[in-house]
């Protein structure tokens, strides 16, 4: 099952094109018929470009018609849309995550060493408002991010600074490299990729001082502060703008302000792509997603049949059986997904704690190793996970080309014995009256954890472990606070122990390691080397030692070549590093998930990938989601 007529990959050559164009004539969604009748918008061959792209559905070619409906959950969840309506990048990961293909980019070329990158665009492509889409607008979109003046906007993993764009023509744009980087194009498919592709220079060049020097005055008149925030707010990830052009099947066209109950979405008549009989995408008229503040109102919607496709923020084990059981009901059906997480909680003490006393005893191994053989993973996974998942560590799932044995299954098991013995062995022999052991300064071991309370099923887990601890002599003092004070303390390095999930079981593990070794500020258990291997100039950051160093160096090396093989080599000298050290504490390997579909709701993929960098469900082409009659 494919969605990209696709080549075999190569480094030095054109990749792959996605697919020829269409000999016979193109057809658009018949509400655009009266619009085209009248003179107000151009015959859909002059909308397209001179070479669409072409999509071969995943069951049938569609029909037009018909409202998607989903949910957001408070004012901030732009995630959803990057994933659904917003996944349109310059190049795109496939349904089957095989690798990067062409998408906004017609075809593209890579030099040997990883430092040229040479994308081709569709000659007569236009944005949503009509206006050409052209090399110019990449380069744009790059020297905003560049901007010292903008500095503070990062994407994972994208260094502006080591990049240079040129525009050889305008269908034609180069990214030169003061570096290697043989990651390049798979952040550029990722979800944080898509930031080239969404600053058109003819809407957003008013808002960036090197291309108009009122750029303050105009957004000022906007009604912005600066035109900083001016672009934040209407040329990258936020959708408060509604009349920003864009280069997805549907242009917005209620602001995501906040106000607005219903954020609303109508058909693009410029989208760059058509089905196999030459049909334009996408097959649906509208999309709708309606914004609520409680995850338990977006269930009740599921239940009633006013969720046509989504899985975001309710698909939860917790949730599986009320929604499952209102399938006829509701009108829909669930269909599975392959959850590319690695772990449903990993348990991260802070090894560069201010306290040193608390920094001696997080970086005893031992410390750890006692911790995770005190945790009962099956109490765990019956009370929580209603018996779905295994034990796990932090590791690559088993399925991985990158899995790791040692470091996915050493101390699951639960052995409070030999738990009491790796303690004893520490010397933390002495306890209160309360049962609890004395660390080494002579005071009780408790360790603060605040779990977020967005997040409901770490502070299950939490719980659980509080009581199975005290077993052991240990004090988990878990509490539940508002996710912005959680980040806070972890960030300003003023926290015990962090708990989240496990990205980086899949591919997904290559560009985001943050628990395989201190990668980036999500790396909990070490913040003070996540930021000397980031190069932040925190005040925070601190020199790691030799082995930590160690598996930096290597992934340095891994970024600089083009070579996948050459890649997971090194990457798996990372994890066994990782193996050796056991810095964080999983705990369950995440059982497969599910989204809602509408039951009449045709080219719905059964067993797709779910992960943040794989922004599911982007890859599989939503804009092919079409309701049978």
């Amino acid at each position: 099952m494919m969605l990209r007529n696709r080549m075999s990959v190569s480094l030095v050559a054109i990749l792959a094109m996605a697919g020829p164009a269409l000999a016979q004539e193109y057809t658009q969604a018949p509400e655009l018929d009266a619009a085209v009748e009248a003179g107000d918008l151009a015959p859909v061959a002059e909308r397209l470009p001179e070479n669409p792209y072409v999509l071969t559905p995943i069951e049938s070619v569609g029909t037009y018609g018909g409202t998607w409906r989903s949910a957001l959950k408070g004012t901030y969840d732009s995630g959803w849309i990057r994933r659904s309506v917003g996944y349109e990048p310059l190049v795109a990961y496939d349904l089957e995550w095989t690798g990067v293909f062409p998408n906004v980019a017609e075809e593209f070329e890579v030099n040997d060493d990883a430092t040229e990158f040479t994308f081709h665009l569709r000659k007569g492509h236009k944005w949503s408002d009509g206006e050409p889409f052209t090399a110019e607008d990449l380069k744009f979109a790059l020297d905003l991010m560049k901007s010292p003046a903008y500095g503070g906007r990062k994407a994972s993993g994208f260094e502006w600074e080591k990049m240079t764009g040129e525009v050889i023509d305008p269908q034609t744009f180069k990214i030169t490299l003061t570096e290697p980087n043989g990651f390049l194009l798979e952040r550029l498919a990722s979800v944080e990729g898509m930031f080239i592709v969404n600053a058109a220079k003819h809407y957003c060049g008013k808002y960036f001082p090197e291309t108009d020097e009122a750029a303050n005055d105009n957004a000022k008149a906007d009604g912005y502060e600066s035109w900083s925030q001016a672009v934040e707010q209407t040329c990258f990830f936020n959708f408060v703008d509604e009349d920003r052009p864009l280069l997805f099947a549907w242009r917005q066209t209620t602001p995501y302000d906040g106000l607005n109950q219903l954020i609303e979405w109508e058909r693009n008549p410029y989208f760059f792509k058509v089905d196999t009989e030459g049909q334009q995408l996408p097959y649906i008229d509208d999309v709708q997603m309606i914004q609520t503040e409680s995850v338990e109102d977006i269930v009740l919607k599921v239940v009633a049949g006013e969720i046509d496709f989504s899985n975001r923020h309710f698909a939860t084990v917790a949730n599986k059986p009320v929604i499952y059981d209102a399938q006829e009901s509701g009108g829909y059906t669930l269909k599975s997904t392959v959850d590319a997480r690695m772990n449903n909680a990993i348990f991260q003490l802070n090894l560069t704690h201010e306290d040193e006393n608390k920094r001696k005893l997080y970086n005893e191994k031992d410390f750890r190793a006692a911790l995770s053989l005190g945790m009962d993973r099956e109490e765990i996974i019956d009370v929580v996970f209603a018996g779905q998942g295994e034990p796990y560590q932090a590791a690559p799932r088993p399925t991985s080309a990158l899995y790791n044995e040692k470091l996915a299954t050493q101390f699951t098991e639960y052995d409070p014995d030999r738990a009491n013995e790796l303690l004893d062995g520490l010397g933390l022999t002495e306890r209160n009256a309360d049962g609890i052991r004395l660390g080494y300064d002579g005071e009780p071991i408790r360790i603060q954890l605040l779990s977020p309370s967005d997040q409901s099923e770490f502070n299950d887990v939490a719980q659980l472990v509080v009581e199975q601890w005290k077993e052991i002599g240990i004090d988990l003092d878990a509490r539940n606070a508002e996710r912005s004070l959680v980040y806070e303390r972890v960030q300003n390095n003023s926290h015990d122990m962090h708990i989240w999930w496990g990205d980086g079981g899949l591919n997904d593990a290559l560009l985001d390691p943050r628990f395989y070794f201190p990668f980036n500020l999500e790396s909990a258990y070490a913040e003070k080397w996540a930021q000397h291997f980031m190069k932040s100039g925190s005040t925070l950051a601190e020199a790691p030692p030799a082995e930590v160093q160690k598996q930096m160096d290597l992934y340095l090396e891994m970024t600089a070549t083009a070579d996948k093989e050459r890649q997971k080599e090194l990457f798996g000298e990372i994890l066994d590093i990782a193996a050796d050290q056991f810095y964080v504490i999983g705990t369950v390997l995440p059982a497969d998930g599910y989204v809602v579909a509408k039951s009449n709701l045709g080219n719905v993929p059964d067993g797709q990938i779910y992960t943040w960098l794989y922004p599911q469900p982007g890859p599989m082409e939503p804009a092919q989601l079409y309701y049978k009659k």
